[in-house]
Order: structure tokens, then C-alpha cells, then sequence
């Protein structure tokens, strides 16, 4: 089956001595992997269109019941010159990428998630590159809450710790279970929460991205446990 789709470049990798194995994310299939002959060679069609975060309508060889399909044409809608020329663009850009990569499985689209990615780097071409962070920050609260666990606006307790309770993402007092961040930090995901950027400070960068990966580990766990119990029934 011949497929033409809009799709944005996730990840892209070297394969044998001229190839590069690429995932995008599809407007028609989802999440799906494939193989760019010759993409690395001098005369090569495909140009810059195979770079990360790159906005491009393909056509794909898409193969049933394979892991791997074939890239036959690829070419840019959109040029994203900013991102290429700033380190913390690209750093945002890619962490909104990288968690597709993570949390999509393969061939499963949804036009929510597509069009999420697709305004989100948009976005991220004009905005301030000090409120770049925060806006990767955004995107990733709206994905989970595409996908079923988005965190509720809880006001914050009152104290310098809060507790997120994984079960529910409710913002708890200190002492009670949950993931510990502080109250600066807490204040930080209530503004993406709300789709408003702001700078955010390296450290608590590092404190957002602990949180953020344990939180998703959490809900994409019980996800997978739930799934291979649904398979052996």
C-alpha cells in the first residue's frame, strides 16, 4: 500500500553505508519507522527533509504486519530556521519529540497528538528562546492529557514542598505520599498547565524532568501491564 501523509521527523539515525532509518509521526499512521535509500548520498532527493523536527509531506511504502516501511519521496512544508540555530530551540524541540517517541505506539494515529506537535513547534519557531523550556513543558502536560492522565490545576498547598499524588496528579501537602517537587517548581507546571510560558531556571529544569519522566513511567507502566493482561485473557 502506497500512502502520501503529512508527517513531522521524530528521530533520524545512519543505516548501512548511504541510508538512514527515520520515525515520524503521521497524520494518517501515527507513529512509524522507516527506511531513506540513499538518503545520505550527495545526490540524494530527500535534501534537509529528514531532519529532526522537520514538517514534511512524505510517501511511504507501507508494508502489513513489518516494523520497517519504505521512504520513497519526502519533501519540507514548513522550514524551521530558528530552531536550527539555537541550542535551547533545538533542546525543546526535540524533548517534545522525543516523547512521542516514547509514549506513542506504532501505528496508532491521533489527530489530537499530531496537530499538539505540529502547533507546538510552531510555536516554538517565534517564541523567546529563555521560554523555550517551558514551552516543551506545555506540550508534554497536554499530551498526557490527550492520552487519559493529564494533571488537574490543584491550587498548591500551602509550604515550601508539594507532593503529586501519581494516581491522580493532585497537588498534596508534604508528608503525604506522592512525587516531591518544590513550590517553585509546582508553580512552574500550573503556568504550562495554563499554556503560558515563562523562563525557567536551569535547576529546576533538572527537578521538572525527574518529575515528568517518573510521572509518565508511571501511567505508560500500568498501560503495558494492562494491555498484556487483556492479551493472556
Amino acid at each position: 500500500m502506497i500512502v502520501s501523509t503529512e508527517a513531522i521527523v521524530l528521530h533520524s539515525r545512519r543505516y548501512g553505508d548511504s541510508s538512514r532509518i527515520v520515525t515520524l509521526y503521521t497524520r494518517d499512521l501515527g507513529k512509524v519507522s522507516v527506511v531513506a535509500k540513499g538518503a545520505r548520498t550527495l545526490k540524494s532527493s530527500f535534501g534537509a527533509a529528514l531532519e529532526p523536527l522537520g514538517f514534511i509531506r512524505c510517501t511511504i511504502y507501507h508494508g502489513r504486519n513489518r516494523d520497517l516501511h519504505t521512504l520513497s519521496a519526502a519533501e519540507t512544508l514548513a522550514t524551521r530556521r530558528r530552531l536550527g540555530g539555537s541550542l535551547d530551540l533545538l533542546r525543546a524541540g526535540l524533548l517534545m519529540c522525543d516523547s512521542l517517541v516514547r509514549t506513542q505506539a506504532p501505528e496508532q494515529p491521533d489527530g489530537r497528538v499530531f496537530e499538539l506537535l505540529k502547533e507546538s513547534l510552531e510555536q516554538l519557531e517565534i517564541t523567546e528562546e529563555s521560554h523555550a523550556y517551558s514551552l516543551s513543558l506545555s506540550m508534554r502536560l497536554s499530551l498526557a492529557e490527550i492520552m487519559g492522565f493529564g494533571l488537574p490545576a490543584s491550587p498548591s498547598p500551602m509550604g515550601s514542598v508539594v507532593r503529586i499524588d501519581v494516581t491522580d496528579g493532585v497537588a498534596r501537602r508534604d508528608g503525604e505520599e506522592g512525587l516531591r517537587l518544590s513550590h517553585t517548581v509546582y508553580s512552574h507546571v500550573l503556568t504550562a498547565l495554563e499554556c503560558d510560558t515563562t523562563e525557567i531556571a536551569e535547576q529546576d529544569q533538572m527537578e521538572l524532568e525527574s518529575f515528568i519522566s517518573l510521572y509518565f513511567s508511571h501511567h505508560l507502566g500500568k498501560r503495558i501491564t494492562s494491555s498484556a493482561f487483556n492479551a493472556l485473557r
